[in-house]
């Protein structure tokens, strides 16, 4: 259930983090050479339980599922690479993030059924804009553009790259958010909306707000060079010159308005802002794994309109956005939790326990 007084909007992506290749467990029975020129057989693992025909197929349309019983996944100077240690060092180095991704899809796709609804591919195409417009910047509000196809696509390319995501885990992931938007719709539809509520949102969208610049990095290293650079150099300038977000970049980082209390806002982000002098720049700010140096630009006074004359239906809207954005960050991580997760592999299931060791 949904916590009306709980409107706090978590601003991840939600995408997990890799798993590093391990050593296989147990004593090595053959040479390495010949384990992979003429490996053993291997027992068949169940899949994870899901519908043939559903969009989460792993491989692409039209590729062979699988090749002929010894046939060589690759030649090397006329020697095989064998197809079954191949795979098995797939699924011991990438597996787990995979399969969780596609637990989390399953679990979510069963809860949508469970409420009769359905995903279409302009709920899927909705979720991929969303998850860019946030990357794209860690504040939202009506001054953000919409994001040029090109931006855009560098944007995902830099995300993919960074945490060594494909865009095939990518495409999964957009489909699972999609399912976790379209429930959290139907739960905050039915929610009654108070004047506290409102009073709240209405503060949120016209209290005293801050106006900031910032320079997005993936490093403490990147920082200190920024942090050199600002000695002698306008913060725009450096923030066209050396932010990693493109988007902010472009406009020299800067940010939309916001108030203190605004839960679309990191609130690292929100609360460094508003200790800040006008004209002072940050320490470095950590949120989503990047660092961000922040620049007060502004303090803005709250607007004239009183909360009795404000717009009742917009505010509704606004809020019914913002519970549906928290209740989708909510909802992966109960569904999760919930999940009865049998995995079969054993390599996986060691895998999976150790990752979520105490926590199921």
């Amino acid at each position: 259930m949904i916590r009306p007084e709980c409107i706090v909007l978590a601003g991840a992506v939600g995408l997990a983090a890799g798993v590093g290749c391990t050593e296989p467990a147990g004593p090595q029975a053959t040479p390495v050479q010949q384990r992979w020129e003429a490996p053993r057989a291997e027992p068949s693992v169940p899949p994870v339980a899901r519908d043939s025909e559903t969009r989460s197929e792993v491989r692409d349309p039209g590729t062979p599922s699988s090749a002929p019983a010894g046939t060589p996944i690759a030649m090397v100077n006329g020697r095989p690479i064998a197809r079954d240690p191949f795979m098995a060092l797939l699924v011991e180095c990438h597996g787990l993030r995979v399969l969780e991704c596609l637990v989390h899809l399953e679990a979510a796709r069963q809860r949508a059924a469970e409420m009769g609804l359905s995903v279409t591919e302009a709920d899927i195409a909705a979720a991929h804009a969303n998850a860019l417009d946030r990357l794209a910047s860690p504040v939202n509000g009506p001054e953000q553009e919409t994001l040029d196809e090109g931006v855009a696509r560098r944007l995902l390319e830099q995300f993919l790259e960074a945490k060594n995501i494909s865009r095939r885990e990518w495409d999964l992931r957009m489909e699972h958010r999609a399912y976790l938007a379209r429930i959290a719709r139907a739960e905050v539809e039915t929610l009654e909306i108070t004047e506290p509520m409102l009073r709240q949102e209405y503060e949120r969208l016209y209290g005293p707000r801050v106006r900031v610049r910032h320079i997005q990095l993936s490093s403490m290293a990147a920082v200190r060079r920024a942090r050199a650079l600002l000695a002698t150099e306008a913060f725009e300038t450096v923030a066209r010159r050396m932010s990693e977000n493109d988007l902010t970049a472009a406009r020299g980082g800067l940010l939309p308005p916001f108030t203190q209390n605004d839960p679309t806002v990191p609130p690292a982000i929100r609360e460094m802002a508003f200790r800040l002098e006008v004209g002072e720049v940050s320490p470095a700010v950590s949120e989503q794994n990047m660092f961000h140096l922040i620049k007060l630009e502004e303090r803005i006074t709250a607007t004239g309109r009183r909360f009795e004359s404000a717009d009742h239906d917009a505010l509704r809207r606004s809020l019914r956005d913002r519970l549906v954005a928290q209740r989708i960050d909510d909802l992966d991580v109960e569904l999760f939790d919930q999940a009865a997760i049998d995995i079969r592999d054993p390599v996986l299931r060691a895998q999976f326990q150790r990752a979520h060791r105490g926590g199921r």
